[in-house]
């Protein structure tokens, strides 16, 4: 995902979430929302009340941190990942003034590569995109569609929003977790599945994210 649209991505994501429930290819295809949709969708708003609520405190905690520098989001991209070599990275202030973010791209050398993102939630900037994706993550989602799917869950204890497309011929996966109530962790796989992408998840060594 390109980072200079993610802010609005998440924005547009939390208010399509809070608007419904669960779909899938097999909908009867009534455009009128029934009663289990409108609950699941009353269920979901009070979730997100309920996370806005109890992030307030956080996010002032964040907001008041000093974000990380170039050499400290650096050693966040590993060389490698799940065998797979580093060809290219980016540090800093890259998409707005006061987001700090860096950006790895491995690959296998063949078919498949993955792009590591990581948004220090520190500073004003990076604490409000964070309390905008914790919203996100509060709700439960799943829809499933001809060429893939998308929902919440989570991973190895990491709550997070996860999809899958697929076509004749081609796969793309993408994982974005919020890593200690700071980091917003995304990544990109092309030419994996989502069940590979979550093994280069659980790669990553989240002991250093503090």
């Amino acid at each position: 995902m390109n980072l200079k649209h993610l802010s609005v991505v998440l924005f547009v994501s939390a208010l399509l979430l809070s608007c419904g429930g669960n779909k899938s290819s097999e909908d009867s295809g009534d455009d009128s929302p029934g009663i289990s949709e409108a609950i699941s969708g009353f269920k979901n708003l009070n979730k997100v009340a309920d996370a806005t609520e109890d992030w307030e405190e956080k996010q002032k905690e964040l907001a008041a941190l000093t974000p990380l520098t170039n050499d400290e989001i650096k050693a966040l991209l590993p060389e490698s990942l799940s065998g797979m070599k580093r060809t290219k990275f980016t540090v800093g202030d890259a998409s707005m003034m006061g987001l700090v973010l860096g950006q790895a791209t491995y690959s296998d050398g063949q078919d498949k590569s993955v792009e590591l993102s990581i948004i220090d939630g520190a500073g004003e900037t990076g604490s409000g995109m964070i309390a905008i994706y914790v919203m996100a993550l509060s709700m439960e989602m799943e829809e499933e569609t001809e060429t893939g799917f998308s929902k919440t869950t989570t991973i190895d204890g990491h709550r997070a929003t996860v999809e899958e497309e697929r076509g004749e011929g081609w796969i793309n996966s993408e994982i974005a977790s919020l890593v200690s109530d700071r980091y917003l962790v995304t990544l990109n796989g092309t030419g994996l599945s989502y069940n590979e992408l979550e093994g280069v998840f659980k790669a990553l060594d989240f002991g250093k994210f503090k």
